[in-house]
């Protein structure tokens, strides 16, 4: 009997130790940026490198410029890419759904941009779109096109940016759709066949309207990690040329890391985490209410 007393607590040995690492990693320092957000706390100023200056950071990160318009980049920048993602998921979705030879081939080549890592696909685009040495430019000369400078130019710099993030992502959206569409049964199709709807109708009054909820999860994941870009942006361009891809993550490490000021990046932190969150509760809800 005592055997199997300590054989149904046993669990607490499992759950405890994995508890306490996600406190440690995840809630202690979240709860000290919360601390130093409250402070100067500037590495770089040897007099007064730590002093309690209260919501004034937040005052100072809500009245930047720079903050606002690094705002502004990231949803343009979310925006076109999610939306050209699920555009591509959606196209590429459709055309393996009905493949059966070859169909895993095709669906890893799909996967390979995923994979691979965005440190790596940053510096992958700087050669990529090279002004000079880059393969888009050489296809661009094959075709008697102008020559683009396509991240060293402020007018097409975010461009390249969201070019890049939609050829790597676009994968990802569409293992996504292809799971839905596999799971809309089949009866579906064969009601609307005996009705004499065509593809088109089919598509588009059956197919993506059962996907609703699909694209919301898409949507949800896409949109968090678009706001949390930052590998490719800094490898390719650092933010520039002129702020044209500074995005917040950007703006953020260049406020804790290049001007020192770790208690103004630790706000701007909070504050993108509180955006963060309340984008991610807005998607659930919606998603919830579709149920």
């Amino acid at each position: 009997m005592k055997f199997r007393q300590n054989e149904k607590n046993i669990w607490k040995w499992f759950v405890f130790p994995a508890l306490f690492l996600v406190l440690l990693v995840g809630i202690v320092p979240l709860i000290y940026s919360l601390y130093i957000s409250t402070h100067q706390y500037n590495i770089a100023k040897v007099q007064i490198p730590f002093k309690f200056v209260g919501l004034k950071n937040y005052a100072t990160i809500f009245t930047d410029p720079y903050v606002w318009h690094s705002f502004k980049l990231t949803i343009i920048f979310s925006a076109a890419s999610v939306s050209l993602e699920l555009i591509f998921g959606t196209l590429i979705a459709l055309l393996l759904i009905n493949v059966v030879r070859g169909r895993n081939i095709y669906r890893s080549l799909f996967l390979i941009p995923m994979v691979i890592t965005p440190i790596a696909v940053g510096l992958m685009g700087r050669y990529i779109f090279d002004d000079a040495v880059g393969i888009v430019n050489w296809f661009f000369r094959l075709l008697n096109l102008p020559r683009i400078i396509w991240y060293g130019n402020v007018k097409t710099a975010l461009i390249t940016m969201i070019i890049l993030d939609v050829w790597e992502w676009s994968a990802f959206v569409f293992l996504i759709i292809l799971a839905g569409l596999m799971a809309i049964p089949s009866e579906y199709y064969e009601a609307a066949k005996v009705e004499g709807a065509g593809y088109f109708s089919t598509l588009f009054r059956i197919t993506l309207p059962t996907l609703r909820n699909v694209y919301l999860l898409a949507m949800l994941v896409r949109i968090i990690d678009t706001f949390k870009e930052f590998d490719k942006v800094y490898i390719m361009t650092k933010g520039g040329p002129n702020f044209a891809t500074d995005l917040i993550t950007v703006r953020n490490y260049t406020i804790a890391f290049k001007e020192f000021n770790i208690g103004l990046g630790s706000t701007f932190s909070i504050i993108i985490l509180i955006v963060m969150i309340l984008l991610g509760t807005v998607l659930i809800r919606v998603i919830q209410r579709t149920y």
